[in-house]
Order: C-alpha cells, then structure tokens, then sequence
C-alpha cells in the first residue's frame, strides 16, 4: 500500500486518489468510517500530515464527514458523479494550481463585476470582517488563509449569482490549497490585504472598472 512519490506536495492528492478509488470499487461504502489518520498513515508509510491534508479535502468536497464520537464517515449522498470527476483537480497539484489560478480569474472577475450591482449591507460586512480577521492575523504572524477565502466568497455570495455561488463552493478546496501556497510569505500577505481592501472600496462604491482592475492585477499576482 506505499505510495509511489515521497514528495510532500503531491502525497496528499495521491492520498485522495486512493480514497476515492476504495468509495468508487464498494470497499467502503456511504455511510461507514474510514480508518482513522494514524491507521492511514501506517497503511500509506507516512506522516499524518498528507492524510490529514487529504482528509480535509474530501470533507471540503462534501465527500467525507466528521461526526464527533464516531470519525470520519463517508457521506450518505449520491457522490458517484463527484467522484468521478475531483480525480483530475488533485492528481497534479502543480499544474491543477496553474489551471486553478486561470479558473478563478473567469470567474472571479465576472463575479466582482457583478458585486459592484448587486452587493448589499451584509454583503460588505462580511468583507469587511474578512479583511479585519486578514488583517489581525498578519499582526499575529497567524495563517491568513482563512480569512482570504472568505473575502473572495463574500464577493461571490454578493454576485448574486447562484451558479458561481455553486462552482465556488465545489473549488473551495483548491482555493485553500492555492491561498496556502501562495500567501505563505509576510510581504504576499501585506500585498494582498492591500489589494482586498482597494477591491472591497471599489465594490462598496459600485466602481466596477476599478474592481474589476484591481481584482485582475491581484489574482496575476498570484501567478507569478
């Protein structure tokens, strides 16, 4: 049962693989537990980091859950057609980041655009409590990843648009995986609560050229 590449970055998706491919073939069916992190990592030939790191993509992806008392349980939902299709978004972290990166730019372009409209009170609260959390979490020298998904999911939530809503939802995964990566240095960090907050005074002042800038300049940051 060892894994055939001991690099870090990639372990993790072939942990994934491997879980799916057992849910798919009926060797652990909706609804049952699966072997805790340690048993994983004794059965895989390494740490729990990368087990730990896959198990949280799955329950991200609404594949597994965890329910206190009892472990990680495979969800009782019809997750054949998921399944089928997150094997491609995980088998190669470096190039599924790239194309992630191209995605979240036809996406979170239109959905800025589409904020700029249609973004409510609420809807700049909870971007503006982002960025606060960013922003305390910087101070703190504490991961900020968190708090940068929720800023871009808050302009999401305020396009109004449910299908982007959706499509979000199911890369949420991947843009935590992303924003780890690409938010690991202090001087990323203190560039991309500038541009959150140049973004979030654009959307509040319904200036869609400039969020729409601004939202372009800050996601080709995160490409280079």
């Amino acid at each position: 049962m060892k894994l055939s590449d001991k690099n870090s970055e990639v372990l993790y998706s072939q942990i994934v693989e491997r879980i799916r491919m057992w849910i798919m073939k009926g060797y652990i069916k909706e609804g049952e537990v699966l072997p805790s992190e340690r048993e994983l990592a004794q059965l895989f030939n390494v740490s729990r980091m990368p087990v730990s790191q896959a198990i949280k993509i799955l329950e991200f992806l609404g594949v597994v859950k965890y329910i206190r008392g009892k472990g990680v349980c495979v969800q009782q939902i019809d997750i054949k057609h998921l399944l089928n299709n997150i094997g491609f978004l995980v088998l190669d972290p470096q190039s599924g980041l790239k194309d992630l990166l191209e995605a979240r730019e036809a996406i979170e372009i239109q959905a800025v655009r589409l904020a700029t409209q249609r973004r409510t009170k609420e809807d700049l609260d909870m971007m503006e409590d982002a960025l606060l959390e960013m922003e305390r979490n910087i101070t703190m020298k504490k991961d900020v990843g968190n708090a940068s998904i929720r800023f871009h999911s808050a302009i999401i939530v305020a396009s109004g648009n449910d299908v982007i809503v959706k499509i979000n939802e199911f890369l949420m995964a991947l843009l935590l995986f992303s924003r780890q990566k690409t938010l690991r240095e202090i001087t990323q960090q203190d560039i991309a609560l500038r541009q959150h907050k140049r973004i979030y005074q654009a959307i509040k002042e319904q200036d869609a050229d400039e969020a729409v800038c601004v939202m372009l300049e800050h996601l080709r940051e995160l490409k280079t």
